[in-house]
């Protein structure tokens, strides 16, 4: 096995590395049922935890505003959240991430092979950064910004399961792996063994 002290992010794949597996987690009907599970299961919690804690729902906005302004205000965090990824991709790799709707995902990619420390810190960093952001918002908005914000929260760890289930399969390899994000398939790629 290869030193991982010596396995490095890089533009190109190094010549003694070779495809071991390819992923697609929305035409896996395996991994497509996990994300969905992971999606509902933190869409539950956070509805549990709602209620235990208490979360306000009034507002003196009302619907007519409340609505419109938490669904912009989805639309821009998935942004953001999709931004967030390409940001980190940019700082480890030096190339420039590729954004791509594939409905009804938004979707980040990269052509640079990422160790495992890399690829978790690209799939987690967009969930813990505004996990934070977001919990101290709701520590500190008024109440009429509340719910948008829990709602937001809540889409930040729901909308993540796919990064979450990517974590898990990263994880899952071996120390001297290399990991090709394109956006739509995750590559992974191990030093080819010579008898």
């Amino acid at each position: 096995m290869k030193d991982q002290s010596k396995v490095r992010d890089t533009a190109e794949l190094p010549t003694s590395y070779v495809r071991h597996i390819t992923i697609d987690f929305k035409k896996d009907r395996k991994f497509a049922a996990a994300v969905q599970g992971i999606f509902v299961l933190v869409v539950l919690l956070a509805l549990g935890a709602a209620l235990v804690l208490d979360v306000p729902a009034a507002t003196s906005w009302g619907p007519a505003v409340t609505i419109p302004v938490t669904l912009a205000a989805c639309l821009i965090y998935m942004a953001v959240h999709e931004v967030t990824h390409g940001i980190v991709l940019q700082l480890l790799t030096k190339v420039k991430p590729s954004y791509a709707v594939r409905f009804p995902f938004l979707t980040t990619g990269n052509h640079a092979f990422l160790t495992r420390r890399s690829a978790v810190l690209v799939a987690l960093a967009p969930s813990v950064f505004w996990g934070i952001v977001l919990g101290l918002g709701l520590l500190t908005l008024p109440q009429d910004y509340l719910l948008s914000a829990y709602i937001l929260l809540t889409l930040n760890f729901a909308g993540s399961a796919g990064d979450f289930l990517e974590t898990y399969v990263v994880t899952r390899q071996q120390q001297d792996v290399l990991i090709k994000d394109d956006g739509k398939l995750i590559h992974v790629f191990i030093p080819e063994t010579r008898n």
